[in-house]
């Protein structure tokens, strides 16, 4: 007697949950993108640095723009008085103070992340480091641009 072999079944992957999975994680990332966006200022030029490294996350650091004094803001304010702009409005030193003394209340951990126009003096640098100093933030860090390592800018 011979035996029938039984047709076998064809085994498929449903895709389906990993499909939605690969969905949902996109959609995480692209909010979390848009969340950990640093205030930039587009009027502030940066700097050029042969050994700049990039630096650590920069959520939870406080971001204070300063522009060359006689440059105009994007809100046409000229920054005679008033160089350093904090959330997108300028500020002079005792309104700088009052902005960082403000936000180290609501975070005691708060660190400074400074992007300087490269054309800015600097005594208006250390007017804004003293009055993170006066503030009590200590933790500074500069932005700045890398330039290539081969030689060229």
């Amino acid at each position: 007697m011979k035996l029938r072999k039984q047709p076998e079944a064809e085994l498929g992957v449903d895709m389906t949950p990993m499909i939605d999975c690969v969905f949902l994680l996109l959609i995480f990332f692209m909010c979390a993108a848009t969340m950990s966006k640093v205030d930039l200022t587009p009027e502030v030029q940066l700097p050029v640095a042969p050994k700049a490294a990039v630096p650590e996350d920069l959520r939870g650091r406080g971001v204070i723009n300063i522009l060359p004094i006689g440059t105009p803001s994007s809100a046409g304010e000229i920054t005679e008085e008033r160089p350093f702009m904090v959330y997108r409005e300028l500020v002079d030193d005792a309104g700088l103070q009052k902005e960082i003394a403000a936000r180290r209340a609501e975070d005691p951990e708060l660190r400074v992340y400074m992007r300087i126009d490269r054309n800015a003096h600097f005594a208006v640098v250390r007017r804004a480091i003293r009055a993170c100093a006066a503030a009590g933030v200590f933790d500074i860090i500069f932005a700045t641009f890398q330039s290539n390592p081969g030689g060229g800018s």
